[in-house]
């Protein structure tokens, strides 16, 4: 194989045990730990004596963590795992192929089940619909905009020329729709391989998180990556958006009554 695996953890209890049991045995594995609180790293230890863990003193985010990972590996392919996600055997040889096969493809993603399938890479339009309860366009092809970072093969070259992981999306959620934009941007295909089968439990981290922290982090990082590639206008109309989204929500979900209230003052003038 020409892969090396780097899961980022942060407190998934026995699922990164479960994850790193279903990886090939020759495999090299780096697990990036974010200061993790329960015993996720002793099981893992326990089932994979082989695996490098690095541990970090806080929880320096998904996309540090996955730019430590990276530095930490030589292969020419890296596969990113969450790990909450379990490998199906002949999985990773599938993306493999991918890029043999495709040399100006950058990375490629495996098929995590039906809520996590490819999108159109974000824009302030398709933002702005999002927000605004309008159901998301998701593509069931090979050459995509953005794919599942759930289980995602990269090209260590197109990794470089893209510039690795914007380590501003703190602490998650949006890095992966970035790196897709700066892989594309610096001339990459990104690819979806639906023939590469992943179990994938998702949500495990938002739920961790709380629903007002994950809420609050999903939304700060969609603008950052809205003004970031489409320029202060647009992110004024997503901020609007997001007010806009949150008050309607507020009124046909009064139990998310203090979680949309926080977003809202993040929007306003918080972020």
């Amino acid at each position: 194989m020409k892969s090396a695996v780097v899961v980022v953890n942060w407190n998934s209890g026995g699922r990164l045990k479960d994850c790193l049991e279903s990886l090939p045995v020759d495999i090299p594995v780096v697990v990036i730990d974010n200061a993790s609180t329960d015993d996720s790293l002793r099981e893992a230890t326990s089932a994979r004596s082989s695996v490098k863990i690095i541990r970090n003193d806080r929880n320096r985010g998904l996309a540090p963590a996955i730019n430590q990972g990276f530095a930490a590996t030589s292969e020419p392919y890296v596969l990113l795992l969450n790990p909450d996600v379990r490998v199906l055997p002949g999985s990773l040889e599938t993306l493999e192929r991918s890029l043999d096969q495709h040399a100006r493809t950058g990375a490629v993603g495996g098929y995590v089940n039906e809520k996590y399938l490819p999108r159109p890479l974000a824009t302030p339009w398709t933002v702005i619909r999002e927000n605004c309860g309008f159901p998301v366009r998701v593509m069931d092809a090979e050459n995509v905009g953005q794919a599942a970072a759930a289980a995602l093969l990269v090209r260590r070259e197109a990794y470089s020329s893209a510039g690795g992981f914007d380590e501003r999306y703190l602490p998650a959620w949006y890095e992966d729709v970035d790196f897709c934009r700066s892989l594309r941007n610096a001339g990459w295909d990104v690819r979806f391989a639906r023939d590469a089968r992943f179990v994938h439990e998702g949500g495990y981290s938002a739920k961790a998180l709380g629903a007002a922290d994950f809420a609050a982090a999903y939304y700060r990082n969609q603008l950052r990556y809205v003004r970031k590639h489409f320029g202060l206008l647009a992110g004024l109309l997503v901020r609007v958006s997001i007010v806009a989204g949150m008050a309607a929500r507020m009124i046909t979900a009064p139990s998310r009554a203090g979680v949309c209230s926080r977003v809202i003052a993040g929007a306003i003038g918080g972020w």
